[in-house]
């Protein structure tokens, strides 16, 4: 693993990344591609401003790429960018760079909701359980598109180590709120008769996790999250702000209503299942593969997080 490209390196796992990468001597170069540059440098970081779905051929073969992590992806719902039209084109550059180039080893940042929130699901997720992103949730869907891609790319690859990781809802000190964005809100909002359990895992265990993954060449698909979870209502509490419970029947119509006249921008309809029906997924087959220990479990990953955006926003009210 000397040449390392990641796409989206500008992005809050990008960034988290290339400090371990920074860290590990065997790495000569990272090859960041972004439309921004990232806030954390180092001398072997070569930046290259470029728009995912633009080729990457010449980056990669030019700076011999052995080792790509493919992390460029719109996060937060939005009605104003074309998100699925740059996951999905990013994620075709991506992989037509590293078919061009050889590339040793490839890396795709997956996620928990291609998964889906349903009633039926089981209290443990493990990975061969079909993906079933919830509708009315473009996030989760482009999610699974892209798992599905990547799968095809490893059967028609063989010679290419392909990693898939789906990936449970990150915290840290420098996370941002995305998918926890009712936590910020002046009065929090849950579904009445719902309590679902949600599960984290700590920013830098997920770096370190990463890249242990590529060291060890370690293809596959595997589940990633701390031990434990949170309940939701147990969430809402820890902010200490009011909260207001509806019935989903009301919730729906509210939700649907203010984000096609784009009063709110954090959440489409689909967003809602997720305050219902929990996602805990089992890492069993990660842990039997390379022994990762995880620093901190879900509440103690989701505490660190809290700790920072409380201690935050009491500066802010203080200046």
């Amino acid at each position: 693993m000397k040449s390392v490209a990641i796409t989206g390196i500008s992005g809050y796992l990008g960034g988290q990344i290339l400090k371990v990468l920074d860290q590990e001597k065997e790495v000569e170069t990272v090859v960041g591609i972004d439309i921004r540059p990232p806030g954390y440098t180092t001398g072997k970081l070569k930046f290259y401003s470029r728009d995912v779905r633009e080729s990457m051929v010449d980056i990669f073969t030019q700076n011999k790429v052995d080792t790509a992590l493919h992390l460029a992806f719109i996060v937060p719902p939005t009605t104003h960018v074309d998100a699925h039209g740059i996951n999905i084109g990013g994620t075709q550059s991506f992989l037509k760079a590293c078919e061009a180039a050889s590339v040793e080893a490839l890396f795709y940042q997956s996620s928990h909701t291609v998964y889906g929130a349903h009633r039926d699901n089981p209290p443990l997720i493990t990975e061969d359980q079909p993906l079933r992103p919830v509708p009315a949730f473009p996030y989760g869907q482009d999610k699974a598109e892209v798992d599905l891609m990547f799968q095809e790319h490893a059967k028609t690859h063989p010679k290419q180590c392909v990693t898939i990781v789906r990936v449970v809802a990150v915290v840290g000190p420098e996370a941002a709120p995305s998918g926890l964005n009712v936590l910020f809100m002046p009065v929090t909002m849950y579904c009445s008769g719902y309590d679902p359990a949600w599960q984290f895992i700590y920013e830098q265990d997920l770096a370190r996790l990463v890249v242990t993954l590529l060291k060890k060449r370690h293809a596959g698909i595997f589940n990633a999250g701390a031990d434990g979870a949170v309940t939701y209502r147990d969430m809402l509490r820890a902010t200490g702000k009011p909260s207001l419970g509806l019935p989903s029947w009301i919730w729906s119509p509210l939700i649907s209503l203010s984000w096609a006249l784009r009063i709110q921008k954090k959440s489409p309809v689909g967003g809602l299942e997720f305050m219902k029906y929990p996602i805990v997924v089992s890492t069993e087959k990660l842990t039997k593969a390379i022994g990762f220990k995880f620093t901190y479990n879900s509440q103690e990953a989701l505490k660190t997080f809290m700790d920072a955006k409380l201690a935050g926003a009491k500066a802010v009210k203080k200046a």
